[in-house]
């Protein structure tokens, strides 16, 4: 099986390939493609029963190792960050992978010791089914809807949990019912609650309560969620476009961007905090916003400062930052894009079925 690379390629993750890569590379694989996740300097996939690391690997460029789990186990889900890549496998464990040292060790249990006694005895802490991670901190999430703060557990009482995601300050996690929690630091709003304060806890995104968010991804310092009617929204620190929204735009021009030709299912109000400040240039959005498609979005995945979506009727649509590709569009015709534009691949007639970003590049699962 395939997928297509384009971004940032100065460490040689995708060998052959000049260090931008801005036309998307085919990377082929033997077995099916089950994850993929990358870094500026580490290119991680989970293809059949074994995982491969591409890029910066034992303080070298250009390297790619492959490596099986042991006792019959099989990788189901990985996450890189720069110095680690935390990896689930199917017998529930979860192993810690150094790109600098090669090597791969097992994660001890994670202890229930923060818990209530009566809740502990109902958690399965080794079945751990996805991990997230970032330099700031990592998350696992077990087959039960329980999250870690690795190695601790998360004390969220009534909540069952379907997807985290790790941001370079904070954290986000989404619920079986829908719901859209996070907690860290607020200061580029993007925690989503209308200000810049930072949260200790996970707390809900009331802005987005009743729409039935169905996916959630996480960028450097901004947001994006899709909900079950397939509408898109954003939040968070917008300096290269990362969000989709103008901020030059006002709500009376809303119509009339380029790219508005699907109307929102919704009529809930979602305020928007737009706030300029000396610290971080460009547009901050403090409550989720909703962005223009042309169709449904089935996937979205946001990078440091680019997001990507998948829309229903099989195309490709990026918008941000584009300094080293990432958009799958050479940077001298455009640095970065405010508004979501289509991505290409040359020659490729298939569909594709996901998309993942990493800080400065983009995958496009076939």
């Amino acid at each position: 099986m395939s997928f297509y690379y384009c971004g940032w390629n100065g460490c040689g993750q995708v060998s052959g390939h000049p260090m931008i890569i801005s036309k998307p590379a085919k990377l082929s694989f033997d077995g099916p493609i089950v994850n993929v996740s990358c870094t500026w300097s580490v290119l991680a996939v989970i293809a059949g029963k074994s995982m491969t690391f591409m890029g910066f690997v034992e303080n070298n460029i250009n390297v790619r190792r492959e490596i099986f789990l042991s006792n019959s186990a099989q990788p189901i889900h990985l996450s890189s960050c720069q110095s680690r890549t935390l990896v689930a496998c199917s017998k529930g464990n979860c192993y810690d992978y150094s790109p600098e040292s090669n090597t791969l060790r097992q994660l001890v249990k994670f202890t229930t010791s923060e818990l209530d006694p009566e809740e502990s005895a109902s958690v399965d802490n080794s079945s751990i089914i996805k991990v997230s991670c970032s330099d700031y901190g990592c998350l696992a999430l077990s087959k039960s809807g329980r999250v870690f703060t690795i190695p601790s557990p998360l004390v969220l009482p009534g909540l069952v949990v379907t997807d985290i995601a790790c941001g370079n300050e904070h954290y986000a996690l989404l619920t079986k019912c829908g719901l859209v929690y996070t907690w860290g630091s607020g200061s580029r709003g993007q925690l989503g609650h209308g200000d810049l304060e930072p949260e200790e806890k996970p707390r809900l995104v009331e802005a987005l309560a009743g729409m039935q968010v169905c996916c959630i991804s996480v960028g450097a310092w901004h947001n994006a969620a899709v909900t079950s009617s397939g509408d898109l929204y954003t939040w968070g620190w917008g300096t290269d476009g990362q969000l989709g929204i103008d901020d030059s735009v006002t709500d009376d021009d809303h119509d009339h961007r380029p790219t508005a030709s699907k109307k929102l299912k919704t009529d809930a109000q979602v305020s928007v905090l737009q706030e300029r400040n000396e610290k971080y240039r460009g547009i901050v959005l403090g409550c989720p916003s909703p962005v223009d498609t042309s169709a449904d979005v089935t996937a979205v995945s946001c990078g440091s400062r680019h997001t990507v979506v998948l829309l229903v009727d099989g195309t490709i649509w990026g918008c941000g930052w584009n300094a080293y590709g990432q958009l799958a569009c050479p940077p001298e015709e455009c640095i970065r894009s405010i508004y979501l534009r289509q991505i290409f691949i040359p020659d490729f007639k298939g569909k594709i079925s996901n998309v993942q970003c990493g800080g400065w590049n983009s995958c496009f699962i076939v």
